[in-house]
């Protein structure tokens, strides 16, 4: 089976004469341009046909290339709340009196402190850890001879007989009655007004610090329940740039030596952020970049080669194609995690039409420390044929009214013959383009330059493969102009009108034109194939 790709356009004869160039000059080209990432100097951050949004990104609020994003990311679990998350407490509302400088008691977010089973929990900033203050029993203050002294009521042990007051009974006939006494005279109940008795006293209450890997059970289980109540609302405060309390922000996009991230012999397109917040857990995006628009035939697939590697924290990167009519979104990547290493992901183009690619970076506070940053690099952009079954498939550089000789021809092919041969010709005069041999699941991609010296007038361009059951071959019919320009590119068959060659020969063939097209005589077919930007990648 032989797998074909065609933009076909019906049109009145007349029509097609008359607008055809107008439509090549106006449309979107069917490239990806500059995919490789090869058409800038190591360092530029200006990169050719793409465009960089150096700054945050909110995903859902913020608008890319003329669509505003729809975040399809579920912050919960990439936040991983049961695991990492952890309670919007003032850990530093007041130092504990008496104790390290790095002791805070903790308040809740009203300002109230949080107490655990009663005892009031603290923070050491030091160590980073929770201690609760445990009020310690009192014990009373031990009480010396001398408070005896002090006391209006005598010390037994002290006592001497011969002054010792007798019983009120007893009382001598000279001496007056108890309750006859002289004003002078104090009452035994009554202590001296200058010398009030002492009391005995608890001690001033002092407090234990019981760290946290030696409280008990309930204590624990009071202290995760109370922590899990405070845990931050993950809508509130997932991808939320005010809420981040952000201290600074860096963001970058620039080529870089594709050597400096195991990509030998290539540059690649580096997305690079650091941040740091107030607050914790939060996911920051930035930068993003799109890509020039292009125009993509159903049957079709893009794929790419990425990496991401974290810097102050994990990353998390984001990437679709962008239908710029409907605003629609095809998720190509979505991702998390400390390290991700070159990985190829391919996606099928859902429908024909007019694309964006979009590539958003991004870093998330998993340690919950505060600061954020990633980087993100991307590579070999490729637009391809999606193989079903055996088939082979080629795609020129140049779209109609580009320059042709020496420009780029894309072949590729998949399920053919393990280890089998392929070619490329290019007639009239035949002359040799490219020849290879499939990998051992029979696939092929392969992209070179066309001959510098074409001439003007017809040509065919011919892929041949092996599959399974014999030779597959499929013929691109061209049409250049005296100018070198491509006129003509069809999959089906070779051109039937004279190609435009200048002004003064399409004269004629514009007044012919306009006359068919008034008498609505016959249609044709105009196809358009325009190089995607290719890689090394094979394509299944």
């Amino acid at each position: 089976m032989i797998t074909r790709t065609r933009a076909t356009i019906a049109l009145s004869v007349g029509a097609v004469l008359a607008l055809g160039p107008a439509l090549a000059a106006g449309a979107a080209g069917s490239t990806i341009t500059n995919g490789l990432f090869e058409d800038d100097a190591v360092g530029s951050t200006t990169i050719t046909g793409w465009s960089s949004m150096n700054q945050a990104i909110d995903l859902g609020v913020t608008a890319i290339a003329g669509c505003t994003t729809v975040d399809t990311s579920d912050y919960t679990n990439l936040r991983e709340y049961d695991e990492e998350a952890e309670p919007n407490w003032n850990r530093f509302f007041a130092n504990v009196p008496g104790e390290s400088e790095y002791w805070y008691y903790v308040h809740d977010a009203n300002g109230d402190p949080v107490t655990i089973l009663g005892d009031r929990l603290v923070w050491d900033d030091d160590y980073s850890e929770y201690y609760l203050e445990v009020e310690m029993a009192p014990e009373p203050e031990p009480v010396s001879e001398a408070s005896y002294a002090l006391s209006s009521v005598a010390d037994p042990a002290n006592s001497d007989p011969a002054t010792t007051e007798p019983a009120p009974d007893e009382t001598s006939p000279t001496e007056p009655a108890p309750e006859e006494a002289a004003p002078t005279e104090p009452s035994p109940e009554e202590s001296t007004p200058t010398e009030p008795a002492p009391t005995l006293q608890p001690a001033t209450a002092s407090y234990s610090y019981v760290v946290e890997y030696d409280w008990s059970s309930d204590q624990s289980t009071a202290f995760e329940t109370a922590a899990a109540s405070a845990i931050p609302d993950p809508t509130v405060r997932g991808d939320d740039i005010a809420n981040a309390g952000l201290d600074y922000e860096e963001y970058q996009s620039e080529i870089i030596d594709g050597a400096d991230v195991d990509r030998e012999g290539s540059k690649v397109l580096e997305l690079y952020s650091d941040l740091g917040g107030d607050l914790d857990g939060y996911v920051i995006h930035g930068p993003a970049v799109y890509s020039n628009p292009f125009t993509v035939a159903a049957g079709r697939q893009i794929s790419l080669d990425w990496k991401a590697v974290d810097e102050s924290d994990d990353f998390h990167v984001f990437g679709y194609l962008l239908n710029v009519d409907t605003c629609a979104q095809t998720e190509v990547i979505d991702a998390t995690g400390e390290s991700a290493e070159w990985t190829t992901t391919s996606v099928a183009i859902p429908a024909a039409g007019t694309y964006r690619f979009v590539f958003v970076s991004g870093s998330y506070d998993k340690s919950w420390g505060g600061a954020a940053g990633a980087y993100m690099y991307i590579d070999n952009i490729v637009q391809t044929a999606a193989f079903d079954g055996p088939g082979i498939d080629l795609a020129l550089a140049a779209g109609i009214g580009e320059y042709l000789p020496g420009s780029d021809v894309q072949v590729s092919g998949g399920g053919l013959l393990p280890e089998s041969e392929y070619n490329l010709v290019l007639r009239s005069t035949p002359v040799l383009v490219t020849e290879g041999l499939t990998d051992l699941d029979g696939r092929f991609l392969d992209v070179v330059p066309l001959p510098m010296d074409i001439t003007p007038g017809a040509h065919t361009i011919t892929l041949t493969g092996q599959g399974p059951s014999g030779p597959l071959t499929q013929v691109a019919y061209i049409t250049v102009g005296s100018d070198g320009t491509l006129q003509y590119f069809s999959l089906t068959g070779p051109q039937r009108l004279l190609a435009f060659t200048g002004p003064a020969e399409n004269a004629g063939i514009l007044v012919l034109a306009a006359l068919l097209a008034l008498a609505g005589i016959g249609a044709i077919e105009l196809d358009r194939r325009r190089r995607s930007p290719f890689s090394t990648v094979y394509v299944r």
